[in-house]
Formats: structure tokens, C-alpha cells, sequence
């Protein structure tokens, strides 16, 4: 398995970090350079990119090795794949060696299912790179080697250059190669790197689109502490976080934000959901909500244009107002996420999301010592715990909920939002007979005041636009009105829907 952190570098950094004296101390061995040549190989259908795996030949010194990587999981700068390598004597690879050294339950073991892989393989783009490579020993003793990569990525006519930065971690725990990235971070404001040698090869060959990736399944054991049932949720909160970097970066994917924005609130969730036990540190918070508050203003105006908008009925005379408004806020929706991309490129996102994968993987929380009574208690008590009362809240919260206001009926959906996603997070130690009947009542019940939350951001988002700016106020105007009418005629609907939540049976 390969484990590596990648980071972009500009033009004056390169010697910053390859001279940083916090790595010349940690230098095992002699700085080496080498000239690579790496051929990527494969079908004209694309038949290896598609099964998520990427292929190459490269000159190692005096001899070629062919090399075969799955996509794996990547997030937070972190390359996680697997890797299979072995000798060829020319720049074709040797499928027959491979499939030798591919374990039957490997993820990558699938591509050679393909018919007459071997004979269907072509060159497909190439990387010629100057690499500085340094080995470092860490404090704890983990091997770590550094390469500072400096080259173009070429396919057919078009090429791209890359100037990138790069730990490999040979030996030893991912949480210290987090702790040297976070030091090295604190003296040069490098952005994460989202995009493999590969990645890059592809994308000169193809328009990808990048999808966007929705919250894993969660498989949480009855016998696990409340510590490492956190760890397990935290972890799975970040991997959709992180999952969504590179569509975010593109300044393209709304979607990409959505999914990535629900991560972070799921993260915030679980901080507050296991805040009774341990603490995450507010400077840490904070950057979690600024971060949050970037992808949300963009997912704001993206709701409101593409989702929002589009359902208001006007008649003839008022449609043009209508449609100016809607070109106005999809123009702010497009410039937003454009913020947004530029948001999670930039070097203080890096430094939370390396502080913050750290965090987690060190179970820094302990303070360096050992976990609390209430940490390595059972998390079936403390799952129970937690749904009893945060479904106590939303009850309170929830009363009469078709009648509240604005503000109280906010307070009611929080409640809702938690309460769900604390339902999701624990569902697999959960009665699925009643848990089954119970989320779906939730979920339709949270669905709606959700809505109702997309109506009331709209009206602020509307305001806005009517006061500043004249040549749209007329079909803001109207818009709002509209919306204001959908959410008084909602009401009746959320009584039922409420109704229907409180007949339930809670999971127990």
C-alpha cells in the first residue's frame, strides 16, 4: 500500500522546503537526483481508468519497471493505494507478471477481467520529470521519503507542467507524516494536491467530470468504545469532506459543494454529539467553520438559483423580472463557486485539513494519556444516551410546529438535523425493525423544514438583491411574495408530517 502526502509548489517555494533545516535535521541518507520517464499505458476505451486503476512503465536508473496503482483513497493532500511493481525488459508492460503479483481480493484485480487486456494496451500519455529525493527519519523513527518532482505531463499535443511536493511514508504511523506536514506548513504556505500524475495525464485526454461523493455506510461494533466509535465516525465524516476537494477545486461541481459541505456539518455534528467526552480545540473549530461558511454561501446562491427559482410560477407580464432575477443569482452562484474553489486550494485550508486528519488519526484529545473512564466505556450506552436526548429536544423544540415562528422553527430543524444525522450515525448498533419506521418519519420531517430553511435563506438572498440592485428589484419583489405564500400554505403539511413523527417508535 502506498501512502504518500502531495502538495502543489510554486516556483519559489522548491528550495524553501527542500533546504527547511526541520528536514536537513531528519536527513538519513544521501539527497539523490534522478531524471524519470514514465509511459502511461492503456486501452483505447479507456478500459483502466474506468475500472479506477492507472498503469506505467518508468526507468529506474538502468532498468524499467512497470508499475500498477488503483485510484485508492485520497483526501487531505493523502495518496492511499495499491501498488504492484515488478522488472520489464522493454516500454511494454507484462500483464502476465503483474496478474502473478495481484492478490485475488485486490480492488485493482478486476482490470483484468477485460478481454485481451494485454493486447489492447497502448501508450497513452506521457511524464518526463527532474525528481530530488530525500530520505528522512523521524523523531518516532518512521521512514519518510521526500521527493521534489519538477516536469511536464504530455498526451499527444497538449501538456500540462507540474512543479509538485511529496512525502512518502515507508515505515511507520500516518499520524506523525501528518505532525511533519503540519510543522513544515507552519513556514511555507503550500495548497494541497489533488491530482495524481495520472489524474493529470487523463484529464489532457478527457473532459472528466468529477463526481461528487455521498457519506459511506457505517459499520459501528457493539463492542467498541466510545473513543473508538468516534474515531470510526470522524473518520468517515472526513473521508466525504475530503472526497469532494477535487471537485470543489475544479470550480464546476455544485454538487461537489453540497457533498462536501453535508461532511463538515456531519463533522461538526459528531464534535458536538461527543463533546461531553473529549474536546476539539476552538482554534481547530473555528477553521472548521470557516471553511463551512465558504461552501455554504456558495451552496446558498446555487440552491436558490438552480432549485428555488426555477419552481416560481409567473404570468406572462412578470416573467421577464423573473427571469432577470434568476440570471442575476445564477451569475453570483457561478462566482461563489469559483470562492469556494478557491477556498479549499488555498495553504490555510491545507493546514486544517492536515491539523485536523493529525487530530483525529493521534487521538490528540487524550492529551497524552490514557483515555478517560468515559472514553473506553461500551458505545451502546452512550449511543442510547444520545438519541434519548436529542430526541427530547427536538419533542420540546418541535411543539406545535406549524405555529411557530420563523426563529423557533429553525431551532426546531437543528434539533432535527442532529438528531438525524446522530440516528445515521449509530444505526448499525440500532433495532432496524423500529429504527427502520423512525428515520424515515425523521427524514421527511427534517426533508421538509429543510425546505422551509432554503425558503427562508431565499428571502434573505432575494432581499439583498431587491435593495441592491434596481434592474432585478421588481422580480425579487415578486419572488419573495411567492415564497412567502408556498411557506404559509407548507404549514398544514408539517402539522401531518409532525403528527406522523410522534406516533413513531424511538430506536431503544
Amino acid at each position: 500500500m502506498e501512502r504518500e502526502l502531495k502538495f502543489e509548489l510554486s516556483a519559489d517555494q522548491a528550495g524553501r522546503v527542500r533546504d527547511l533545516p526541520l528536514l536537513q535535521s531528519m536527513q538519513d541518507g544521501q539527497r539523490r537526483e534522478a531524471a524519470l520517464k514514465s509511459q502511461y499505458f492503456d486501452t483505447p476505451e479507456l478500459d483502466l481508468r474506468r475500472r479506477n486503476a492507472s498503469l506505467r512503465v518508468r526507468n529506474d536508473g538502468d532498468h524499467l519497471v512497470q508499475t500498477l496503482k488503483s485510484v485508492g483513497e485520497r483526501g487531505a493532500g493523502m495518496f492511499q493505494r495499491e501498488e504492484y511493481e515488478s522488472p520489464v525488459a522493454g516500454w511494454q508492460p507484462d500483464t502476465a507478471k503483474l496478474h502473478k503479483l495481484v492478490p485475488k481480493d485486490a480492488c485493482v484485480r478486476r482490470i483484468f477481467d477485460a478481454n485481451g487486456l494485454d493486447k489492447r494496451l497502448a501508450p497513452v500519455f506521457s511524464a518526463d520529470v527532474s525528481r530530488t529525493v530525500v530520505p528522512l527519519k523521524l523523531p518516532e523513527g518512521d521512514e519518510v521519503e521526500l521527493a521534489i518532482d519538477r516536469g511536464v505531463v504530455s498526451a499527444g499535443e497538449a501538456s500540462q507542467p507540474l512543479l509538485e511536493f511529496e512525502m512518502e511514508l515507508k515505515e511507520g504511523d500516518p499520524a506523525h507524516l501528518y505532525a511533519l506536514a503540519a510543522q513544515i506548513l507552519q513556514v511555507v504556505p503550500l495548497r494541497l494536491s489533488f491530482m495524481s500524475k495520472g489524474d493529470r495525464g487523463y484529464g489532457l485526454l478527457v473532459c472528466e467530470k468529477l463526481a461528487a461523493v455521498r457519506a459511506s455506510s457505517l459499520e459501528l461494533d457493539p463492542k467498541d468504545s466510545v473513543e473508538a466509535a468516534f474515531r470510526s465516525i470522524a473518520q468517515n465524516c472526513l473521508a466525504q469532506v475530503h472526497g469532494n476537494e477535487a471537485a470543489v477545486a475544479s470550480g464546476h461541481s455544485a454538487e461537489g459543494v453540497h457533498q462536501m459541505r453535508v461532511g463538515l456539518r456531519r463533522l461538526r455534528s459528531a464534535l458536538d454529539m461527543f463533546s461531553p467526552v473529549l474536546a476539539c480545540p476552538d482554534a481547530l473549530q473555528d477553521e472548521i467553520q470557516w471553511i463551512a461558511g465558504e461552501l455554504g454561501e456558495s451552496r446558498d446562491w446555487e440552491v436558490l438559483a438552480h432549485s428555488t427559482l426555477p419552481k416560481i410560477v409567473a404570468e406572462e407580464s412578470t416573467q421577464a423580472d423573473l427571469d432577470r432575477v434568476r440570471q442575476r443569482a445564477q451569475d453570483i452562484a457561478a462566482q461563489r463557486r469559483l470562492a469556494a474553489a478557491e477556498a479549499v486550494s488555498s495553504s490555510r485550508y491545507a493546514k486544517l485539513a492536515i491539523e485536523l486528519n493529525r487530530w483525529v488519526a493521534s487521538a490528540a484529545w487524550r492529551n497524552d494519556q490514557e483515555p478517560s473512564k468515559a472514553m473506553a466505556a461500551p458505545v451502546t450506552k452512550f449511543a442510547r444516551d444520545t438519541l434519548r436526548k436529542r430526541h427530547r429536544k427536538l419533542v420540546r423544540r418541535g411543539r406545535g410546529l406549524h405555529k411557530l415562528d420563523a426563529q423557533h422553527r429553525h431551532r426546531a430543524r437543528i434539533a432535527a438535523k442532529k438528531l438525524r444525522y446522530a440516528t445515521e450515525f449509530f444505526a448499525s448498533l440500532l433495532p432496524q425493525k423500529t429504527l427502520r419506521g423512525y428515520h424515515k418519519a425523521l427524514s421527511r420531517l427534517q426533508d421538509d423544514l429543510g425546505w422551509g430553511n432554503d425558503v427562508a435563506v431565499a428571502d434573505g438572498l432575494l432581499s439583498k438583491l431587491q435593495h441592491r440592485h434596481e434592474a432585478v428589484a421588481a422580480g425579487a419583489a415578486y419572488a419573495r411574495g411567492f415564497l412567502a405564500a408556498q411557506r404559509e400554505a407548507d404549514r398544514p403539511r408539517q402539522k401531518q408530517l409532525w403528527k406522523r413523527f410522534r406516533r413513531v417508535e424511538r430506536p431503544r
